[in-house]
Parts: structure tokens; sequence; C-alpha cells
């Protein structure tokens, strides 16, 4: 399983550094005009952060739900990935807004177990806009 939460978290940052890179030719998620604001460092790292705690999860749960799984540290681990997941969530809105790209925010916004504050979240592809 360690070598599975590795990929995931290796996957994560290469899917976030990728769409940073190209994000230049992408476009506003609320305005869907080009002008974006700068995007720091730390808010990528942020982003990595997200999308590899939300994969992480999937990872987790499929352990879980594997026949005769009944490893304690195991379901620590989930229950401790979901804490850490509700308390990033109110972090959540400011993270999209200064990732602003459609891309970006649509892979962050779409990786944790996130209920929007049951809104509409700004923009989008129409996929996962209704939470």
């Amino acid at each position: 399983m360690a070598a599975d939460l590795t990929a995931v978290c290796s996957a994560a940052a290469w899917l976030v550094g990728f769409l940073a890179v190209i994000r230049q030719s992408g476009v506003h998620h609320v305005t869907l005009r080009t002008d974006k604001p700068p995007l720091e460092l730390a808010v990528l790292r942020e982003a990595c952060g997200v999308v590899a705690l939300g994969m992480a999860i999937r990872v987790l749960e499929e352990h879980l739900r594997a026949d005769g799984v009944t490893d304690d540290r195991l379901r620590g681990a989930y229950c401790q990935a979901l804490a850490t997941s509700v308390t990033i969530e109110r972090r959540m809105p400011e993270l999209l807004e200064k990732l602003a790209e459609l891309r970006l925010v649509d892979l962050v916004s779409m990786s944790v177990p996130w209920r929007g504050r049951f809104t509409k979240y700004a923009g989008g592809t129409g996929a996962g806009q209704v939470e």
C-alpha cells in the first residue's frame, strides 16, 4: 500500500505541475478570459497537497474495501486523511481563486471529497458544478 500512496503523490505533483506549465494557454475559471493573476509557488504546493490527499483517500478506500482487510493502521490513516480533508475545505475557495486557471481549479476541486459549502462552484466544466 505504501507504494500505491507514493505513486499517487507523485502523480498529483506531476498533474499540478503539468497544468501549471500550460496555464498560460488556459482561461480564468470564472471569467473564462485569458488574463489570470500570477501563480505563487506556495499555492502550487498547496494544490499538490490537496490533489495528493484526494488521490490517497481513494487508494485507502480501495484497500479498505479489499477482502478481509482489518488493519487498524489502515483505518486510522483513512480517518486521518478524511479529517485533514475537512480542515482543508475551509481554505478551498481561497485556493481555487488563487489558482484561477480552469483546468487547475477543476483538478483541485474534484480531487478531495469537497462539499463546496453546498453551493455551485464558480466556473467549472459542468461536471461537478452542483455539489
